[in-house]
């Protein structure tokens, strides 16, 4: 059994769902479960499943350059607690950004890897996927699947590394669509936002 966690605050409705969603479809038995839920229905229930997963697939948003809070209270609690008792379980990660470029996530990634050698965990990869928000938007339309191409790629490469337990590079995606269009499209849901909130 694969475990995905959705360290997003959205959870449900957030572009991170939407991406493990996708990873999902292509690695067969998974289960994937909100960081809400987990603190919600206790903690221990979580390590127990951790103890019986095959593998580990973080998928987290950026938040200024690292991962969102509850997520490290997460990795937090347990180093603390549970430190040395998943050796042989790989971790990977899934991070998604609103800025076009995948780069950003780096640290990200860092922070994860850095707390899987302290874990005494495998650190299995991680798939950084950039211009996050345009790629449900556009799923739908006749180019999508050339627009976003590198980003399928990085999916079905994290996929077959999460199936064979195997651990990859850091996959840094790129997107087809011009950046002037994304910074556009970005604005445009950015003023309309604050039309709401005023």
């Amino acid at each position: 059994m694969i475990l995905m966690v959705n360290c997003s605050y959205k959870s449900k409705d957030s572009n991170t769902q939407f991406f493990l969603e996708q990873l999902k479809k292509n690695v067969g038995e998974c289960e994937i479960l909100s960081l809400k839920n987990i603190f919600k229905n206790g903690i221990d229930n979580f390590v127990e499943k951790l103890k019986n997963a095959d593998a580990l697939v973080l998928g987290a948003p950026l938040y200024v350059d690292g991962l969102p809070a509850q997520a490290v209270k997460l990795l937090e609690f347990l180093y603390e607690n549970h430190k040395g008792d998943f050796p042989s379980l790989p971790i990977y990660v899934v991070s998604n950004l609103g800025f076009y470029e995948a780069k950003q996530i780096k640290h990200l990634l860092d922070i994860v890897r850095n707390w899987c050698l302290k874990m005494g965990c495998t650190y299995g990869g991680g798939l950084a996927i950039g211009a996050g928000p345009m790629v449900p938007c556009v799923q739908n339309i006749p180019l999508e699947k050339i627009l976003n191409k590198d980003i399928w790629r990085g999916i079905s490469k994290l996929a077959y590394a999460v199936q064979n337990k195997e651990s990859m590079e850091n996959y840094y995606t790129k997107t087809k669509i011009p950046r002037t269009v994304y910074l556009k499209a970005a604005h445009m849901t950015f003023n309309k936002s604050l039309k709401e909130i005023r």
